[in-house]
């Protein structure tokens, strides 16, 4: 299992991003070590690194968010994510939580 955590130099990792992305992991039976942390320093690196805004997480290679289905419109600013109670600067511990048991079934099959 690979979760990379990427957030932007000028914002930083925020304590909500870390605190949904430790509960998703809990949740799954994961540890903290699985997560690799990768600071984004600017817009031409944001695109090198696919980087969506702050923060952007993806589990195997998979925004936890859009998927297989990704835009290709990348920036080093703040990134807003749909949630049961609107938009939030973070992604929700269960969006993480989901595609983490998705990529495990995965994982499993093979």
């Amino acid at each position: 299992m690979k979760i990379q955590h990427f957030y932007g130099r000028q914002d930083g990792r925020t304590a909500k991003a870390d605190a949904e992305l430790a509960q998703a992991l809990e949740a799954t039976g994961l540890d903290g070590s699985v997560v690799e942390y990768i600071e984004v320093t600017d817009s031409e690196d944001a695109k090198a690194k696919r980087f969506l805004g702050n923060p952007t997480i993806r589990v195997n290679g998979l925004d936890v968010e859009y998927g297989d289905r990704e835009p290709d419109e990348y920036q080093a600013g703040m990134r807003y994510y749909n949630t049961a109670e609107g938009w939030k600067p973070f992604p929700h511990a269960r969006l993480i939580a989901n595609v983490i048991i998705e990529q495990q079934a995965k994982e499993a099959k093979s």
